[in-house]
């Protein structure tokens, strides 16, 4: 893996209580930007992320995640004993040093912990301390346990489908940590002029709900005028805009997006002679026109159609193109993992060194920055890999006072780190 200039969040400390998806996902977004994430860990079981599948064992007979490869490399990861008041001290010490502090646990745990912020904030003034949960910390929901989900069901988005079914990734998670980034960052931005941390509440329902797109504007400016429309269910063609969907060919799926008066003129004509009556036809006459619930169906059963009839989806892929027509083949995952031209290109796939497992591919970073570029700066550590690491680097802490900690059963860390030495 070749080493990364510094990134845009060189310097910044951050202290991870976070497990499985909406917290992790934040923190490998900071650890990508180049911040140094310290990873907390449970004393000798490790965070919930490292037991979830798919967990394989290497010939060494170290069983590793799949899942916690994914959410946590890059991190520096200290398992400590938190029932301890030493191991409650080193944490106090650790706030003292750090930035920011990132939790995703349901209300009350952090306070249990005499975690929580106001807790926090008399340790470190300046720290920026930010939480995400399902429900957020207030309001009538926020005592309720979730995951993605619940956040899915809440938010209205399981409602949004024309059939029920639970999205395939977890776009309640991963929507809310990018929403907490982008929160940190800001926060961060303004403690440089003001010198004050503050307090971040991100709460997963909250995204997700303020990511309906046009089915919630639909129903409250129809409201607003005393005409309420009520959301149409969305499937793999869009109820309200054509050509705009996933239509079917006899080999796969091909992806076309057209909303544009040129681009549907393309389109028309890639179809060729025989669909060259659509130009005259009153139901496609504009795209306001083909944008509604009447009209989308229609437009969606001729462009399908037209789909059908080509040899193969690639072939209706590279007659559209020659028009200029947006579309794409579906590309499957494994597909984009090893042969994907652009995938490649964008360095979206990259191969990381990972313990007992040799190379193995992992995402790369989608935030591409110039000057400060982002991306995979470590593999997914073992359990309190790096805890004499942070000890040492960030706390000061002698060889003695670390042999004196693991003698006590403050720290630890699983027999496997012994063999990378």
């Amino acid at each position: 893996m070749e080493e990364l200039k510094p990134g845009p969040l060189n310097g910044v400390t951050v202290l991870d209580f976070t497990w499985v998806l909406a917290g992790p996902f934040a923190t490998r977004t900071l650890a990508d930007m180049g911040a140094y994430v310290i990873k907390v860990e449970r004393y000798k079981d490790g965070t919930n992320e490292r037991h979830l599948p798919l967990i394989m064992e290497t010939k060494e007979g170290v069983k590793q995640s799949s899942y916690n490869i994914n959410c946590n490399r890059g991190k520096k990861s200290i398992c400590i004993n938190l029932k301890d008041p030493r191991g409650k001290k080193l944490i106090h010490e650790l706030i003292k040093k750090s930035d920011v502090l990132i939790e995703n646990f349901a209300p009350g745990v952090m306070e249990r912990l005499q975690l929580d912020y106001e807790s926090v904030k008399k340790i470190n003034p300046r720290i920026i301390y930010c939480s995400v949960s399902c429900f957020g910390h207030w309001g009538p929901y926020s005592h309720k346990p979730g995951y993605d989900m619940i956040a899915q069901g809440a938010s209205g988005w399981t409602d949004q489908n024309e059939l029920p079914q639970i999205a395939p990734v977890s776009i309640g998670d991963m929507n809310a940590a990018i929403h907490a980034c982008v929160a940190i960052c800001g926060a961060l931005y303004c403690r440089e002029k003001t010198g004050k941390g503050q307090n971040i509440d991100i709460s997963m329902m909250d995204c997700l709900f303020s990511f309906h797109e046009n089915t919630l504007p639909w129903y409250l400016l129809s409201s607003a005028l005393g005409k309420p429309v009520e959301p149409p269910k969305i499937g793999r063609l869009h109820p309200g805009y054509a050509p705009y969907g996933i239509y079917k060919g006899k080999n796969g799926y091909i992806v076309i997006a057209s909303l544009t008066q040129p681009r549907w003129e393309g389109i028309v004509a890639a179809m060729g002679e025989k669909y060259k009556w659509l130009l005259d036809e009153p139901r496609a006459a504009t795209v306001s026109i083909r944008c509604t619930q009447e009209n989308a169906p229609f437009i969606h059963k001729v462009v399908e159609e037209w789909v059908m009839s080509c040899e193969s989806v690639e072939e209706a892929e590279k007659i559209l193109e020659k028009y200029e027509v947006p579309c794409l083949r579906v590309r499957s995952i494994k597909e984009l993992a090893d042969v994907d031209p652009h995938i490649k290109a964008r360095e979206m796939m990259v191969e990381v060194e990972q313990p007992f497992v040799g190379k193995m591919k992992m995402y790369g970073s989608p935030l591409k920055m110039s000057e400060t570029p982002c991306g995979v700066r470590g593999h997914g550590p073992l359990l309190g890999e790096h805890t004499e690491e942070v000890l040492t680097k960030v706390l000061g802490y002698t060889e003695t006072q670390i042999k004196d900690l693991y003698t006590n059963n403050i720290v630890y860390h699983e027999p496997a780190v012994e063999k990378l030495r």
